[in-house]
C-alpha cells in the first residue's frame, strides 16, 4: 500500500502569521473600546438617572458585545496556532471562525450601517479565510489525518493491483 503526503501550501505560513497578528490587535482594540465605553456609562450618570440608566444598558451590551468579539479572538488565535505547528485541525478552527464571523460581522456592519471599519477588516479577512481553506490543495494537506499519511489508493485484502 503506498501512502502520499501533500506538500504543505505555502499559503498556510502566511495565514497563520496573519491570523496571529489579528487576533492579537483584536484584543488590544476590545481592552480599549472596554474602558472606553465603561467610562462613557460612568460619565452617563452625569446626565441624571434617566440618561445614567439607559447609557449603563447600552455600555453593557456594548460591553457583552467585546466579550463575544474576544472570545472570537481566542478562537482564530487557536486556529493559527494550530495551523502553525500542522495540525489538521486548523482547518476547521478557522473555517468555524470565519463564518461566525461572517454572520456576526454582517450583522454588525447592518446596525452600524456599515461605518464600522473592524467589522470590514474582520468581514473581508473571513472571506479570504474560507476561500483559502476551501481550495483543494489545502483540504489535500489537511485531510492527509493526524498520522501525517493517509492512503494513495483504497486496496482490499484480496487487491493485487
Amino acid at each position: 500500500m503506498s501512502f502520499s503526503n501533500p506538500a504543505r501550501p505555502g499559503i498556510l505560513g502566511p495565514l497563520a502569521f496573519c491570523s496571529l497578528l489579528l487576533s492579537f490587535l483584536n484584543v488590544v482594540w476590545i481592552l480599549i473600546l472596554a474602558v472606553v465605553a465603561i467610562l462613557a456609562g460612568a460619565v452617563g450618570w452625569l446626565f441624571g438617572p434617566v440618561v445614567g440608566v439607559l447609557g449603563s444598558l447600552v455600555v453593557g451590551l456594548f460591553v457583552l458585545m467585546l466579550l463575544v468579539q474576544s472570545l472570537l479572538s481566542l478562537l482564530l488565535f487557536l486556529a493559527a496556532w494550530k495551523t502553525w505547528r500542522r495540525r489538521p485541525s486548523g482547518r476547521s478552527l478557522h473555517l468555524t471562525w470565519a463564518w461566525i464571523t461572517v454572520i456576526l460581522d454582517l450583522l454588525d456592519l447592518a446596525f452600524t450601517a456599515g461605518i464600522d471599519g473592524g467589522a470590514w477588516i474582520r468581514l473581508i479577512y473571513a472571506m479570504i479565510v474560507i476561500f483559502v481553506f476551501n481550495r483543494d490543495d489545502v483540504r489535500a494537506y489537511f485531510a492527509r489525518g493526524t498520522s501525517g499519511l493517509s492512503p494513495a489508493k483504497a486496496t482490499a485484502v484480496d487487491d493485487w493491483s
